[in-house]
């Protein structure tokens, strides 16, 4: 057994059997990001606020509500043994390290807590808990109820744009003439980063596996990213409605007994569990919490002593599985068949899987599970909540999943084919996925292509979704001076998001100020804010869903009684009053979130890099986010691949490879990740102890 690490610092593991690979993997994360292990587990367990004090209850409760434990148990229970071996293999390794891990000087009486078997269960079911629907189907109905219905499908698309992109471009136009498969995948960006790179190398020769890619913190193996020397894969969310919420009639009785109300009064399951929270260096006080389940799954919000309450149904709730049985069959893939195959155990989030082989084989792919239901049902189900008297509506799963081969495929949280409607409605926006096949087409007019040169599509800038807007500042034809000459600017500016331009701050300007007039009038005026605490509060957020949705409101006949030119035009007069704003990368600047700063609290000093000026903006396709338009980008990629399945491969995460702010791997990947940049997947390492 050996482990080295490259010159970023990334760790490589060579081992003589998969349990011994996975063993290492588990103590060198332990090493590497001990601190983040530890809240991983606190999250998924509800014990957040035992650390973080009350910023972090409203987590806990619903970590606790949600069943995370429950659902990572049931799980883990019905583990093949070979698959659980690897689990408890991983947990093993994980262990061994964090008996004398250092935690940071911020919380120095804190001392991890040994992780159970079903622990990588349950931090895999952290990561996607919000990653989810729900959250988006919360939202319409506080739309619905507050502004009217009538304005649900003005808002129709992806919960949180701005998301994954990945492409594949066969090997008939690569200058290797083997594929070559990018992505990068987009989420909160924390700190450390939630993917870590690492190689897996297994040197048994009745099962030797040598795979490189991105594992999330806290899981064995490599689950969405990985480059296995004649196969490669990488997924986007393939935003499907898989997912249902349900407002539920909740009653309380004597004893604390709690039915549910529809065709009958019907008894709720009913726990009830002490959470502790932090109150002073060494004092706590601990909370009652009521979890609930109905027939159709936990309740997630409110209770029967709230105005609403909501529960929530999901094929993991209901088949007790996170689909780890697929994680040793990726390690082991050889071909595109070989990944799809492992991809068949899958069950959320539902996934764009794209995948390609050195024997010439490329293929998109939807993979997970998809709830079959009546269409009619479907159909209510993916506007509104429903009722709890409907029943769940489940009458098994989609069986035939979207799937396309080609020698260019394209996916970017988009419909990307007609068969889509089939899992789902609310997809992304399709400026991303044009914008990359433009992109594409370009480069291939003078194929073939290398790999690097396919690379930098992920750091395209060019501001897509603007163009709606920018096509109503070409229809004023009336403005007059400091207007007209601020419209003559942004007509003449080259759309991209670049750190140094002022036109996009300009643009960014006149973009709010416009937001603000759809914003502000009478027909929202109890839309925004979330009713249900501030954890939900930017899926609520009605400025950010109206900055999203500028596209649709501007080619709609005067949305909530404005008018849409009249509009433009009076944002222009407006900005041009002002004093022009600072370049883009002055307002616009990546701030990876330190688990402090996710709960709201300040960040310790020195315990992540200092704000990073980046270009892009919600919908390009380097999609970077700030929750107002400007300011801090908390969402962005993740990670950034480029698998060449002729060897020269190349990756980047946020920061860099170590959690510990004092190593020197901390942010050396930071100016790359930045700049839209890689680093080489190096395979030339130092041995290390």
């Amino acid at each position: 057994m050996s482990l080295t690490r490259d010159r970023w610092g990334i760790p490589h593991i060579r081992a003589g059997s998969l349990l011994q690979v996975v063993h290492e993997q588990g103590r060198v994360t332990a090493a590497d990001r001990a601190w983040q292990l530890e809240v991983e587990r606190r999250r998924a367990e509800g014990t957040c606020a035992e650390v973080f004090g009350p910023a972090a209850r409203e987590w806990d409760v619903l970590a606790r509500r949600a069943l995370l434990v429950d659902i990572a148990r049931r799980a883990y229970a019905r583990l093949t043994a070979s698959t659980r071996d690897v689990v408890d293999a991983y947990v093993a390794g994980v262990n061994e390290t964090l008996a004398t891990a250092r935690m940071p000087e911020e919380v120095p009486d804190l001392r991890p807590q040994p992780w159970h078997p079903w622990t990588p269960l349950a931090v895999f079911a952290v990561q996607h808990l919000l990653f989810s629907s729900f959250p988006s189907k919360l939202w319409r109905h506080h739309l619905a109820a507050s502004a009217g219905e009538e304005w649900l499908d003005l808002f129709r698309l992806e919960s949180l744009p701005g998301g994954s992109n990945a492409f594949v471009v066969d090997g008939s136009l690569t200058t290797s003439g083997l594929p070559v498969l990018a992505g990068d995948p987009h989420r909160v960006l924390e700190a450390p980063g939630c993917y870590a790179q690492v190689r897996l190398v297994c040197t048994d020769p009745d099962d030797p596996f040598d795979v490189a890619g991105l594992s999330f913190v806290g899981v064995p193996g490599i689950q969405h990213f990985g480059h296995a020397g004649s196969v490669a894969w990488g997924v986007t969310n393939a935003v499907a409605d898989d997912e249902d919420v349900y407002d539920e009639q909740l009653a309380r009785h004597a004893e604390g007994v709690v039915t549910l109300g529809g065709t009958g009064w019907e008894p709720v399951a009913r726990r009830e569990e002490l959470l502790r929270v932090r109150t002073g260096a060494d004092s706590f006080v601990a909370e009652p919490l009521e979890v609930l389940v109905t027939d159709r799954g936990p309740v997630v919000v409110g209770g029967p002593d709230d105005a609403r309450a909501f529960s929530l149904r999901t094929p993991c709730y209901v088949l007790g599985d996170l689909g780890f049985e697929a994680l040793p069959a990726l390690l082991r893939a050889r071909t595109a068949e070989d990944v799809t195959t492992a991809f068949g155990h899958w069950v959320g989030p539902v996934d764009n899987l794209l995948v390609a082989d050195s024997g010439g084989h490329v293929e998109h792919r939807v993979v997970g599970r998809v709830p079959q239901r009546d269409p009619d049902r479907r159909a209510a189900l993916q506007r509104l909540p429903g009722r709890g008297r409907d029943g769940h509506g489940w009458t098994g799963w989609v069986d035939d999943l979207p799937r396309r081969t080609g020698a260019v495929l394209v996916t970017a949280n988009d419909r990307a084919s007609r068969e889509h409607d089939r899992v789902g409605a609310d997809f992304a926006p399709p400026f991303r996925a044009e914008r990359i096949r433009a992109q594409l087409e370009g480069l291939l007019a003078d194929a073939p292509v290398t790999a690097t040169r396919l690379g930098e599509v992920l750091a395209d800038d060019r501001q897509v979704a603007g163009g709606a807007l920018l096509d109503l500042v070409a229809a004023l034809v009336d403005l007059t001076g400091d207007a007209a000459e601020l419209r003559a600017r942004l007509l003449a500016w080259d759309r991209r998001m670049a750190p140094d331009s002022m036109e996009a701050a300009l643009f960014a300007a006149v973009r709010a100020s416009l937001v603000e007039a759809f914003a502000t009038t009478p027909a929202l005026a109890d839309a925004d804010g979330s009713p249900h605490g501030e954890l939900f509060g930017p899926w609520f957020d009605l400025r950010g869903r109206i900055r999203l949705a500028l596209p649709t409101l501007l080619a709609a006949d005067k949305p909530f009684g404005v008018d849409p030119l009249q509009a433009v035009a009076a944002a222009l007069e407006q900005v041009a009053t002002e004093p022009d704003p600072p370049p883009w990368g002055d307002r616009h600047f990546a701030v990876p979130l330190t688990p402090h700063q996710q709960f709201g609290l300040a960040a310790p000093a020195g315990a992540s890099a200092p704000p990073t000026a980046v270009a892009g903006d919600d919908d390009c396709v380097l999609a970077t986010r700030a929750l107002g338009g400007t300011g801090a980008c908390v969402h962005g990629p993740v990670a950034r691949y480029v698998w060449d399945l002729a060897g020269d491969s190349r990756w980047v995460v946020p920061l860099g490879a170590s959690g510990d702010p004092r190593s020197p791997h901390h942010h050396d990947q930071q100016a790359a990740w930045a700049a839209g940049g890689t680093v080489p997947l190096d395979r030339e390492t130092e041995e290390r102890p």
